[in-house]
């Protein structure tokens, strides 16, 4: 399969940056479609739809061991499971291949969808967005992409305290960025 993907790549520094990235993630990204998928031939296929994905932007990936790379690896991986996950659902299939509600609420790719478009949720976040680098990626995680708390320590490397402690401390700069702004827009 690494073959199909390198044929993709041109340059041949950058195949050999793939290739890093495959063998380094590969595992990884399986681990997070099976997550969401019950079933492992489907899980392959959305691990293999990202490494798709991933070599045809490849020209955009940075250091490939960065926490940043390996987040992107996943969150694409994520991504495609969750559109697997929701085809089942509409199929009719998904009773043994899609673990517990992911269809439905949060999880679901469909209300993701519904809720971007809002524009208090554009604004949140951009505003998370703005926030230092450590607080930034924590909220990120967790508030877009909807990780656990654990989820988001293993994804950036950290421990569980850690990254609680850098969501708490993220929370009251996004509260006091945001009551900023909304004072600015009231006049006061």
């Amino acid at each position: 399969m690494l073959q199909i993907y390198l044929t993709i790549i041109d340059d041949e520094n950058d195949k050999s940056r793939f290739e890093e990235l495959y063998e380094r993630y590969a595992r990884l990204m399986h681990y997070a479609a099976r997550e969401i998928l019950a079933d492992d031939r489907l899980a392959e296929e959305a691990v293999q739809e990202a490494f798709f994905r991933i070599a045809r932007n490849f020209h955009k990936v940075g250091d490939v061991k960065s926490s940043e790379t390996k987040n992107f690896a996943v969150l694409i991986t994520r991504r495609m499971a969750l559109t697997i996950a929701e085809t089942e659902l509409r199929h009719g299939k998904a009773s043994e291949t899609v673990s517990e509600g992911v269809g439905t609420g949060a999880h679901s790719m469909g209300a993701a969808d519904e809720s971007f478009e809002s524009a208090d949720y554009k604004a949140l976040v951009e505003a998370i967005l703005s926030l230092p680098e450590i607080y930034r990626n924590v909220l990120y995680l967790q508030g877009v992409y909807e990780y656990t708390l654990r989820e988001t320590a293993g994804l950036l490397g950290i421990t569980v305290d850690a990254a609680k402690k850098r969501t708490q401390r993220g929370r009251k700069l996004l509260r006091e960025k945001l009551d900023r702004e909304e004072a600015c827009i009231n006049g006061r």
